[in-house]
């Protein structure tokens, strides 16, 4: 078996191993270095640099520092491996990258296995849950820095309300939460977790009452700033 071949099978089998747990946001690519017109012998997750099977050498993303080990063949190494660098696609997103190149005796470049990572993926999730996360941070947050006062005078204070007839169980809630929060309650330290025992609701679903309250007044703040 020729030298290429081998390695070829042997890049090819760890794709097979690694493709049922690679997110789908990490491409890895084999090439074919002797064939650079076709040179994408395999792709995982084509979708990140947009390529396929059969693409070329130079369909991959800019700026690919593992060129550098196309060009320079004055060493003889089995392989050399570039790593953490950025490389760009055609349509402008960033990757994170990776490359080993393997070379014949002669120093000939043979197998290309390069890996890249979309990151802006991560960072578009990330910034989904800190914007799903943000309003409970910030309640929580105002808890940890409040004062305490004992569990007692909480309860005291919230069964003084009593529900009217008119009102069903979700607005009771809400006013409850409502009244307490004009009252700067949830300044105090463990109120929210009180709260939410006392309504028989959980405390995520204060915080969201509590989001609504403060959205309503930031559009009240807005209305008044535009008259």
């Amino acid at each position: 078996m020729k030298e290429i071949d081998r390695l070829i099978s042997i890049l090819s089998a760890s794709m097979d191993a690694l493709i049922a747990t690679l997110p789908g946001n990490t491409e890895i690519v084999l090439h074919d270095l002797t064939q650079p017109k076709t040179s994408v012998v395999r792709i995982i997750n084509g979708h990140v640099s947009g390529r396929k099977q059969g693409d070329g050498l130079m369909s991959g993303p800019d700026d690919d520092q593992a060129i550098l080990g196309l060009l320079d063949t004055s060493q003889r190494v089995p392989f050399r491996v570039f790593k953490n660098y950025t490389t760009v696609t055609v349509t402008g997103k960033p990757l994170n990258s990776a490359s080993t190149i393997y070379y014949s005796k002669a120093g000939t470049p043979l197998v290309g296995f390069c890996i890249n990572v979309d990151l802006d993926a991560v960072s578009r999730f990330k910034r989904d849950l800190d914007y799903l996360t943000q309003p409970f941070a910030r309640y929580e947050n105002n808890e940890q820095q409040a004062g305490k006062i004992p569990e007692q005078t909480l309860n005291d204070i919230l069964m003084q309300f009593r529900q009217n007839g008119s009102e069903s169980k979700l607005d009771f809630r809400k006013r409850v939460v409502a009244e307490i929060h004009a009252m700067g309650f949830f300044k105090i330290k463990g109120s929210v977790n009180q709260v939410a025992k006392v309504l028989n609701v959980t405390r995520y679903t204060v915080y969201n009452y509590l989001e609504k309250i403060d959205g309503k007044s930031d559009q009240n703040k807005n209305s008044l700033l535009s008259d």
